[in-house]
């Protein structure tokens, strides 16, 4: 299977239900038919390190090759990661020999997964987007990268939700677009380009208790087709541990309908949403690149653990396979500001109580900049 990200053609190989898995997700990218610059391959066989390599904790690598061998989802690439030339992705799910009857596995899971399922978000999350943002920026002087957003379009012109973790912006996300017209592009990770454009981006949404909490159409939305096991799962969970020790993950062109997912549009404006300790809701428009700076600091985590991987390659020598963290942020922060130069850019202040509905209300009310 080949597709499109962005401006990276990748191809997508192998067999196996996590790769099953794997290719549900990744099917929402563009087909293309252009030769892959990155070759992902889901392996049944083992991995076999080669022998020329240094050795720094759970780590194996050299200049030209990269593997993490003691974890249920093994892998190695091989060429120069940061480079403009054809990388090769190959991962190594380990299925237990034993294991429980499938029900249980999902019950002992807050995803409700099962260890294929998790293998394959694991993948995603752990080796596609760090592999494929370093992809990005590769070339130095323009191209894509991802912002930790959630995106938006209607009529063409989006808006970029950009936040930490926790703050906000799934949750407004969905609650916009209730509204007519409005269409879903990116939840987590956005894909945007020197174009000023940002694209769809299949990855499935997390779903929290906190992100439908008081909102009967979007529990509704989310409930639907899951059986009692599923659903007993979900009250358990959040009732033994909390809202933030339950989750779903859901497939944009289900959960929200085909119909309300768009492919690309014009970056129109970007909101920075800040969570802190003000009474009241309070916004102001920000320096573009100011956005730039701090994007690009929560982009450097959210494409973990390609933080501890540089850490431990750098400091084993001069034949490090990746960049250094400091190279990434520049990178991300300059390519941030390209894109978001001439762009509308405001700040919302999030009072630390506030709600999701508390902040649908604040932007129906007062904010009527953030409707295209």
């Amino acid at each position: 299977m080949k597709f499109i990200v962005a401006n990276i053609p990748i191809e997508l190989s192998g067999s196996g239900e996590v790769y099953n898995n794997i290719s549900k997700e990744l099917s929402g990218f563009p087909e293309t038919k252009e030769d892959a610059e990155v070759c992902f391959t889901i392996n049944t066989k083992q991995l076999e390190v080669p022998p020329d390599v240094t050795v720094a904790s759970d780590i194996f690598y050299n200049a030209r090759y990269f593997a993490l061998k003691n974890t249920p989802l093994k892998f190695e690439i091989k060429g120069r990661i940061f480079e403009k030339e054809p990388l090769e992705v190959n991962v190594y799910p380990a299925i237990p020999s034993k294991r429980t009857f499938r029900t249980r596995e999902r019950f002992r899971d807050w995803n409700f997964f099962t260890i294929e399922e998790t293998l394959a978000k694991n993948f995603v999350y752990n080796i596609f987007d760090f592999v494929m943002e370093l992809k990005f920026l590769a070339n130095r002087t323009q191209g894509s990268s991802f912002i930790h957003a959630s995106s938006i379009e209607k009529d063409g012109k989006a808006a970029l939700f950009v936040a930490a973790g926790g703050v906000g912006k799934t949750s407004i996300m969905m609650q916009i677009l209730k509204k007519a017209g409005w269409r879903y592009l990116s939840d987590d990770l956005s894909i945007i380009d020197s174009n000023g454009r940002v694209y769809f981006n299949p990855k499935y949404i997390q779903i929290y208790p906190y992100n439908v909490k008081n909102d009967f159409e979007l529990y509704t939305l989310l409930m639907k087709g899951r059986g009692i096991v599923d659903k007993l799962n979900w009250f358990y969970r959040k009732s033994r541990y909390g809202e933030h020790k339950v989750r779903r993950r859901v497939d944009p062109r289900i959960f929200f309908g085909r119909e309300k997912v768009g492919e690309s549009a014009s970056i129109n404006k970007v909101v920075n949403l800040v969570r802190t300790g003000v009474e009241n809701f309070e916004i102001d428009e920000i320096n573009p690149h100011a956005v730039g700076s701090m994007a690009s600091e929560i982009l450097s985590l959210e494409i973990n653990p390609f933080f501890k991987y540089s850490c431990l390659c750098s400091g084993g020598g001069t034949d490090s396979p990746f960049p250094k963290i400091e190279e990434v942020k520049e990178r991300a922060r300059q390519r941030f500001q390209e894109i978001l130069g001439n762009i509308p850019c405001y700040q919302l202040k999030v009072p630390l109580k506030a709600t999701p509905s508390e902040l649908q209300e604040y932007l129906d009310k007062n904010t009527p900049i953030f409707y295209v």
